[in-house]
């Protein structure tokens, strides 16, 4: 699971959700029967299903499943696993040694399964290869404040990127205190502009006695990736061209590389035809540095710290910031890299096809330490391994799926989801063909919230697409020796983003329904610790056998599962005239944002300031939506203006 948000979501909602936000303009036993278990869901209400419920998926009079979702075994399980997480696959970093043995491991183990490989024009036809750019930030980058030059590891980190990548941008620095927005305390008194360059003092504000106004629990302490996570909800709606974190103090600023080295030791990747970055640079800087940018000194710093004590609230800083200069430099270093897949072909339905991901890279070596991840995503990937073996043996004893079957090993999630990207732009088989995607990520722990409580699966997304799949998904829990279906992780509201985090989010993009499995997150993830040992075989069985029984069902029911109505295409294409027209910059007065519309084929592209191209849906006359980001984009017929409408909210924009 890729870090985006985790236990450390706490630096990805404000990091990587700013530099790469989706679009957000304006901002196995046999049954015994039937049986009912409670199961949670993502409002908090507990309900056991009704019979007409189990009874949709109810068994016919012979189900050929049953022995081939048993042949799913915790030691077949582990003799994949006990090779795919040994030291000697070096983490399976993308594009690094291990990762390159890890894929031609599953491609063997596809082809001597009896999978076809189906990439056409690939020298191997179970590999898509694809380009990717390694773009390290070079040590000669540097931030230039009132004449003096800073460096880059000495003085600040580069968090994230984001647009700065390149020649020399002017920042205008906006003091927003602590960074903090909650009930009792609140920095946004007065909001700065949509897009401004916000500089954060880390650390929390303390009471007269020097303990913390927001309580000894209270997550904005210290400098690591909690702190800087806790602040995503104020500095997301803000969408800034900049955030500069200032270190509470020169010895916690030293201790950056051990406290942010998931972040920092991560090397960024870029497609090869990828454009220019956009969105937020993110960069935690020196006391020294950041008294620097706001025209004071690290004392001036330590006194108005001193006066939100003895105010017990926000105060008005005095600081007058100074503009400065900033250079990051990015090497490109191109390298190639590649998906592996295996396909099993249908009888009667063959041109459907049902997909089971997993990633199959990880974090490689750090500091001459393999990071094995074991549970991350190991445990999917040989679940995939075990559900083609399953597949396959069912098709050579007669009772092959009716639709085929994709079983897709993808590369670089843990960079940001970029094999399953490049599958869904680049898709061996139709996307319109594609009835969904169930995916696994981290299906081998027991998380902390299920000690002792039995089995158990979190399920993320299943009624976000489809309410079909969802229907489908808890019939079939409830026909087979069910486990607890959790759906915690489903809640829009999630503060950790689970359902971004995995590469169904990349199909779900695309509008097919999509099923997202994991046991949940622990103090193993994405540490050197998360190792074959710790993994609970028996219950990494039973939720693949879940799963199993979910594919099989999709795959052979007489009707293919359907996205809802509302996010079905209405067919609708708008005139090349039409399109024409509404190519253009566009500005609103209501709030500090450009979009720019290109054509692109029969539809249009949209780039908002900051933010990286994406694709419009035509819906009707003039309208066009992006689902997934819930916004709507509505041209006037009669004038060069336009009408967006997300959250409930309308802004209107006009054209320059």
């Amino acid at each position: 699971m890729k870090l985006t948000t985790c236990t450390y979501y706490a630096l990805a909602a404000s990091l990587l959700t700013l530099a790469t936000a989706p679009p957000v303009l304006a901002q196995s036993a046999a049954p015994d029967g039937p049986t009912k278990v409670k199961t949670k869901h993502k409002r908090g209400q507990e309900a056991a299903p009704t019979a007409s419920v189990v009874s949709a998926a109810a068994p016919t009079l012979t189900d050929y499943s049953l022995p081939y979702a048993a042949s799913i075994t915790p030691a077949g399980l582990k003799a994949d696993l006990d090779v795919l997480a040994s030291d000697a696959y070096e983490g399976r970093e993308t594009g690094k040694k291990g990762q390159k043995m890890a894929a031609d491991y599953i491609a063997k183990a596809f082809a001597a399964d009896g999978l076809v490989g189906p990439v056409p024009g690939s020298d191997n036809p179970y590999l898509q290869h694809f380009t990717m750019n390694r773009v390290p930030i070079d040590p000669a980058s540097t931030m230039q404040v009132g004449g003096k030059t800073y460096t880059l590891g000495k003085d600040f980190y580069v968090l994230v990127p984001g647009s700065f990548a390149g020649s020399p941008l002017t920042v205008k620095p906006v003091f927003v205190g602590y960074g903090i927005k909650e009930d009792k305390y609140s920095d946004l008194a007065t909001a700065p502009a949509v897009g401004s360059d916000l500089v954060v003092l880390l650390g929390q504000p303390l009471n007269k006695a020097g303990q913390p106004l927001l309580g000894p629990a209270s997550p904005y302490g210290g400098s690591g990736l909690r702190a800087l996570g806790a602040r995503t909800a104020f500095m997301i709606p803000l969408q800034p061209h900049a955030v500069f974190l200032i270190a509470p103090t020169a010895a916690q600023f030293g201790q950056a590389p051990k406290e942010l080295a998931q972040v920092l030791g991560r090397e960024q990747l870029a497609f090869a035809d990828q454009p220019a970055p956009a969105g937020a640079c993110i960069v935690l800087v020196s006391p020294a540095l950041g008294a620097a940018l706001l025209g004071t000194t690290p004392s001036g710093l330590t006194q108005y710290e001193k006066g939100v004590a003895a105010a017990g609230k926000p105060i008005a800083s005095g600081f007058k910031p100074a503009a400065a200069s900033v250079r990051l430099k990015q090497k490109k270093e191109p390298f190639t890299t590649e998906n592996v897949l295996g396909y099993l072909e249908g009888t009667d339905k063959k041109d459907e096809v049902v997909v089971l991901s997993a990633h199959y890279d990880h974090l490689g070596i750090k500091n001459g330490v393999v990071y094995n991840g074991a549970d991350d995503d190991g445990s999917g990937t040989v679940s995939v391994l075990a559900m083609a073996r399953a597949f396959v043996q069912a098709k050579k004893d007669g009772h092959g799926p009716r639709r085929s079957i994709l079983f897709l090993a993808n590369v670089g999630e843990e960079e940001g989801l970029l094999g399953s990207q490049y599958y869904t732009d680049h898709p061996v088989f139709p996307l319109a063909n594609t009835v969904t995607d169930l995916n696994i990520d981290m299906v081998g722990r027991v998380d902390s919230l299920h000690q002792g409580k039995g089995d158990y699966v979190y399920l993320v997304g299943d009624d976000r697409l489809s309410q079909e799949l969802h229907t489908l998904s808890e019939a079939t829990n409830q026909q087979y020796n069910p486990v607890a279906l959790d759906y915690k992780y489903n809640d829009p509201n999630d503060p950790e983003h689970i359902y971004e985090r995995s590469d169904h989010y990349n199909f779900a993009k695309h509008n097919v329904p999509i099923i997202f499995y994991t046991s949940g997150l622990h103090p193993q993830y994405h540490q050197a610790t998360d190792d074959v040992e710790l993994i609970d075989f028996p219950a990494m069985a039973r939720r693949d056998q879940l799963v199993f029984h979910t594919a099989w069902a999709v795959a052979n029911r007489d009707q293919r599962i359907m996205v809802d109505e509302k996010y079905r295409s209405t067919g609708f294409a708008p005139t090349p005239a039409d399109l024409e027209r509404y190519v253009g910059t566009y500005a609103s007065a209501q709030i500090p944002l450009k979009i720019t519309f290109i054509k692109d084929g029969t539809t249009l592209k949209a780039q908002a300031t900051g933010q990286p191209a994406f694709a419009l849906e035509p819906v009707s006359q003039g309208v066009f939506k992006v689902d997934q980001a819930g916004l709507q984009v509505q041209f006037d017929p009669a004038k060069p203006a336009f009408t967006l409408k997300q959250g409930g909210k309308e802004y209107p924009f006009t054209k320059e």
